[in-house]
């Protein structure tokens, strides 16, 4: 496998371009690329590197000149003409002289995630990124003394959560980009394979039989039933279920709901707001992500109480008129 150094997720699964490459008899090369790039930049494996700076304009500098300041770690904005006039912001991660991994991000996309507001963003990612790296830590200590496999498993867990609090970040920064519609996709199947992604231990879920089926990138709306079923175990007991059913009455759309404690009325517009946490426990990213993405679809998303007292999400595709 080629060297991705310096990515908290893997190439392929990276939403901006990126690529790897080292260095071959003195020419850096590229060895790898994601979809994005191979969509974006469009530069094919064992190339050499400074292909990949000619395709993009705001090159007035040699590339020796540019990837010396990409090595030294700053970022650089080039844009790329054709087909469409797009500027990066071009990063390379952890380089040294045999290879690294370049990161193109999208300019309007690192845009998004300053509006975003960075300080509650930054706040939960080095609040919520230092318990799993200490429980990783703790482990490998006790795996090197011990020899245990266990711990292992451990750090495995602690790695698995770091990746989903990156993989929230990066789908809050992408913002409506790169949208991949598909006519009718199954909120049912959607949905369940969603639920597989979760760590769902005493809860259980119930799909009506007939769940509307809305124009919408399988991708999101898979991450969005994630984001929507973990929220709603994490801050629930240690058992419980989560339902979805279709909106009833003229509008097209889905409910999840659940029967755990519920969300504060006067709270229920800010848990939307990236970094809100209702118990302290949690990123704070987990609705933003789900309104982010309800966003780019042009759907409305809106927290209320059900007759449970549990928490009511519902998304609404199509408004009735």
């Amino acid at each position: 496998m080629s060297d991705t150094r310096g990515l908290a997720v893997s190439l392929d699964a990276h939403p901006d371009p990126a690529c790897a490459y080292e260095v071959r008899e003195g020419t850096p090369t590229v060895t790898a690329t994601n979809g994005a790039f191979e969509t974006q930049i469009g530069v094919d494996e064992d190339r050499p590197l400074s292909a990949v700076f000619e395709r993009l304009t705001d090159t007035a500098a040699p590339f020796d000149d540019v990837s010396g300041r990409l090595r030294a770690g700053e970022t650089v904005t080039l844009t790329r003409a054709s087909p469409a006039d797009q500027r990066y912001i071009v990063q390379v991660l952890e380089a040294d002289d045999h290879g690294g991994t370049i990161l193109f991000v999208a300019h309007d996309a690192a845009a998004a995630t300053e509006a975003l507001g960075v300080e509650p963003v930054a706040g939960a990612i080095s609040h919520d990124l230092r318990n799993p790296l200490d429980v990783a830590g703790a482990h490998l200590e006790a795996a090197r003394e011990t020899g245990e496999s266990e711990h292992f498993d451990a750090i495995a867990d602690a790695h698995g959560r770091m990746e989903r609090i990156i993989r929230d970040v990066l789908t809050l920064a992408r913002g409506e980009r790169a949208l991949n519609l598909e006519p009718a996709a199954s909120i049912g199947s959607t949905a369940e394979d969603a639920w597989q992604a979760v760590q769902t231990d005493g809860w259980t879920i119930r799909l009506d039989d007939a769940l509307p089926e809305p124009s919408a990138d399988p991708d999101r709306l898979e991450r969005l039933f994630e984001n929507l079923f973990r929220n709603a175990i994490e801050h629930g007991s240690d058992e419980g279920t989560v339902r979805v059913h279709a909106v009833t009455g003229a509008s097209s759309g889905v409910v999840v709901d659940d029967d755990g404690p519920g969300i504060p009325r006067d709270e229920h517009t800010s848990v939307f707001e990236p970094g809100y946490t209702v118990d302290g426990d949690g990123t704070g990213l987990g609705l933003a992500i789900v309104d982010r993405i309800a966003a780019a679809h042009d759907w409305n998303v809106s927290v209320t109480e059900n007759a449970a007292g549990g928490t009511r999400i519902e998304l609404v595709f199509d408004a009735a008129d």
